[in-house]
């Protein structure tokens, strides 16, 4: 009988085993109760947890072939064991595990096997919860009435067999008082049946005292069983009013945060068109001064030439003053060029004669030009000049940093490197010089041929290099 009742109280309280994420400060756990299980933030999740380094859909755990496994869903990574998982990728977690949502330590559990009472697991905030609670309630009812019809049968069933046993013990009573001759039988029957009965009685006594304690004992249990539901039904509903709290607070923070961003970002583009403008202007400015001052080199390159052709004038007046002066005739102006003879007894004879006047003022005119080409040269090769080609600038592009190139070398370096070849500043816009190329233009009709020839064909290459790289 007390083997019976021990089994019968197993049957009622079973260890069962189930995997708990016990949290690191052990205020709280996560019983994982399905064999499939998912963490996250959004209200269909069967662990919810509000903060915003948990993604909507984080995790899930999975049992397969009484092994579980856990799969990382979420942007902000899981870990195992300090080690973040691959995301998508299923890893075998064993009890002892430390596991961790999110780089946030504030997450940190410690996968074990526990038995089922043993803490109390995290309710799902769904307003439904509280219907689970009263299906609990009639089953746990359900269960001690079961538990008291079992025992009371057996209770009766003993009654039974008592009464069943007095009877039989009256009626050998009753034949000992008709029979004499066999006496010592019935009394030997009568001792048997009353040592049964005495056993009985025992039984009786015995499944009497197990009944009152087993009722007592199912009543403190429901007594116990009341109070933890109304504490996790108070748990429960304070919960699910702290989860609308958080969702609000959250909202309005979400909001908060989406406007503070929204200001920041109207403020930087704000101060970033700032900055273009006054770097527009900036190169304006500077492009108005370097043509100030190719103007002014312009203007002085002018003034030379009309002092050098004043100088060559000059000289030609005081040539030509100093032929006049100098003879009366044609014959002072010549070349002589003398026969000596043996006899040193012939005369001069006149062979040819060379106008001085014309070969003076030609050689007075190249040597001006040559001059002027000279400076002009010399101010072309330090001032007109890109960097990259050694050339004359062709279609001259002027850079944030005041540095100027040609626009075919520039667009070729910038693909490998995004700062100016000169001062290394990082390239942040590209304006072409109308006056530089105007100039250079204006400069080129007046140089020699091959000049002209090599820009020419220097425009022409790059000019096919440029269709090339478009098509």
């Amino acid at each position: 009988m007390e083997q019976s009742l021990k089994r019968m109280s197993d049957e009622v309280e079973p260890k069962i085993l189930e995997p708990v994420l016990m949290r690191m400060d052990k205020e709280s756990c996560i019983r994982i109760d399905k064999n499939e299980f998912k963490i996250g933030r959004a209200r269909d999740n069967d662990e919810i947890i509000l903060d915003v380094m948990i993604s909507r859909r984080h995790c899930v755990f999975k049992c397969y072939q009484d092994e579980w496994m856990i799969k990382d869903l979420s942007s902000s990574s899981t870990f195992v064991n300090n080690v973040p998982i691959l995301p998508g990728v299923p890893q075998n977690i064993y009890p002892g595990d430390v596991i961790q949502f999110s780089p946030n330590e504030t997450f940190k559990y410690i996968f074990t096997l526990a038995e089922k009472d043993h803490c109390v697991k995290r309710p799902r905030l769904d307003e439904k919860i509280l219907d689970t609670v009263l299906i609990q309630q009639k089953t746990f009812a359900e269960s001690q009435k079961c538990q008291r019809k079992e025992l009371k049968d057996k209770l009766e069933i003993k009654q039974k067999e008592q009464v069943v046993l007095k009877q039989q013990l009256e009626d050998l009573l009753s034949q000992q008082t008709v029979i004499q001759d066999d006496k010592e039988n019935l009394l030997r029957q009568i001792e048997v049946l009353e040592s049964k009965i005495k056993t009985g009685n025992t039984q009786e006594q015995h499944l009497n005292n197990m009944y009152s304690q087993l009722l007592e004992k199912l009543e403190n249990e429901r007594q116990q069983f009341e109070t933890r539901i109304n504490k996790e039904k108070q748990k429960w509903q304070e919960a699910l009013d702290m989860s609308k709290q958080e969702k609000e607070m959250l909202e309005i923070k979400m909001k908060e945060q989406m406007e503070k961003w929204r200001e920041e970002q109207q403020i930087e583009w704000r101060n970033m068109m700032e900055n273009k403008v006054k770097e527009e202007k900036n190169i304006q400015a500077q492009l108005l001064n370097e043509k100030n001052i190719l103007e002014e080199r312009l203007k002085e390159t002018e003034r030379a030439l009309k002092e050098q052709e004043a100088r060559a004038g000059t000289s030609q007046a005081m040539l030509n003053a100093n032929i006049i002066t100098d003879g009366a005739s044609t014959a002072d102006n010549c070349i002589v060029v003398e026969l000596v003879n043996v006899d040193q007894s012939s005369e001069y004879h006149i062979l040819d004669t060379i106008d001085l006047t014309e070969f003076s003022q030609n050689v007075v005119e190249a040597n001006t030009k040559d001059n002027v080409f000279g400076k002009v040269s010399d101010i072309m090769d330090e001032q007109l000049t890109c960097s990259i080609c050694s050339e004359l600038f062709v279609r001259a592009t002027t850079l944030n940093c005041t540095h100027t190139y040609c626009d075919h070398c520039i667009r070729m370096w910038s693909k490998k490197r995004r700062d100016c070849p000169v001062c290394r500043k990082p390239i942040i816009s590209m304006n072409r010089s109308l006056v530089l190329d105007n100039f250079i233009e204006s400069m080129i009709e007046n140089l020699p041929t091959e000049l002209k020839n090599r820009r020419k064909e220097i425009m022409e290459e790059r000019k096919a290099l440029e269709n090339k790289r478009r098509y």
